[in-house]
């Protein structure tokens, strides 16, 4: 048994010294490369003396030899891509195609592995290359969120005048995440400002409230009586989100619609209610649905009290007792 452990530690051992010299050798080669690729693409880009058509051949077959080689250079290329313009950025394309670093990219969106078909979606869009449309449509509903989201972005990133034209094809609820990121990507976009009413009855719920997002985002007036009828949606979420987007528009239209609906609604649209009346409701708005709110619906008695406050401070003085111990009761 001592024999065994002894073994056992000494390969252990073995197998912690291999990984850290292995790793020290790779990093002394990437830093090592890094240089090599700064000054050449420096020399390709600003020398004119440069013979490019030779000496790409030359760097590829001598300095590009395994798939690490591959990705340090497409990492540099994509910091002077970050960094360059204009024709420079042409001339960084043609470098990526020299290298033969775009085959390597389509061989990846065609492997199984997620990781690099993201990966190579990322780059293609940092890059503005054209890829095959099949290969990234393929992807659009990936079991992979990050895939997707590559997905959706190259989409985004590649498109003249249909930034969003991907959605039609999305089959798999967007994550918040997702959101985030073509809310982002909107905001660099160039060209005309989508319609976003397309969407609103998509058979995805969170791409019906992501649209309903960006018609308040972008003032998108228009739309206002889809968003009014999606007051009375069957969907709990979609109500929700309907309430704070028309908020956001201050759209006084709605004040009625919700007075209605608020016995029958949940704690959290009636709380968005609240906030609602405090924000382009009246004191009688308030008033009207102060006879729904329940004693142990705590946290609609304290957003409540506090419009209350608002629109009345004198009154709220009588019930500070009252809002004080909500407060301490519910954190507490």
């Amino acid at each position: 048994m001592t024999l065994i452990f002894f073994t056992l530690a000494l390969l252990l051992i073995s197998l912690i010294l291999y990984l850290r010299v292995h790793k020290n050798i790779q990093n002394r080669r990437k830093e090592k490369l890094d240089i090599l690729l700064i000054d050449f693409i420096n020399n390709y880009l600003f020398n004119e003396d440069f013979n490019k058509s030779t000496e790409i051949e030359v760097f590829k077959t001598k300095h590009l030899k395994t798939p690490l080689d591959n990705q340090i250079a497409t990492h540099q290329i994509l910091v002077f891509a970050e960094n360059l313009k204009g024709e420079s950025s042409a001339v960084i394309k043609e470098i990526f195609h020299g290298f033969g670093l775009y085959q390597i990219l389509i061989s990846d969106l065609k492997k199984k592995a997620w990781y690099k078909q993201a990966k190579a979606l990322y780059v293609s869009y940092q890059l503005d290359l054209e890829i095959p449309i099949p290969l990234v449509d393929s992807l659009i509903n990936a079991k992979n969120n990050d895939l997707r989201q590559q997905a959706f972005l190259y989409f985004l990133h590649r498109s003249t005048d249909k930034p969003l034209e991907f959605l039609d094809k999305v089959k798999t609820p967007l994550t918040l995440w997702q959101q985030i990121h073509i809310e982002n990507g909107l905001k660099s976009f160039e060209g005309e400002t989508p319609d976003f009413s397309r969407w609103l009855y998509h058979e995805i719920t969170t791409v019906v409230m992501f649209c309903m997002k960006m018609v308040a985002e972008y003032n998108q007036y228009q739309h206002i009586p889809i968003l009014l009828q999606f007051l009375n949606h069957e969907n709990h979420e979609i109500r929700q989100q309907a309430i704070i987007s028309l908020r956001k528009m201050e759209v006084p239209k709605m004040m009625s619609i919700l007075i209605e609906n608020f016995p029958e609604e949940s704690i959290q649209i009636k709380q968005e209610i609240l906030i609602t009346i405090g924000e382009i409701g009246t004191e009688e708005h308030l008033k009207s649905v102060a006879p729904f709110i329940q004693q142990e619906e705590s946290i609609l008695k304290v957003e409540y009290l506090k419009m209350v406050r608002y629109f009345n401070p004198n009154t709220f003085k009588k019930h500070k007792g009252d809002f004080e111990n909500i407060i301490h009761d519910k954190y507490v």
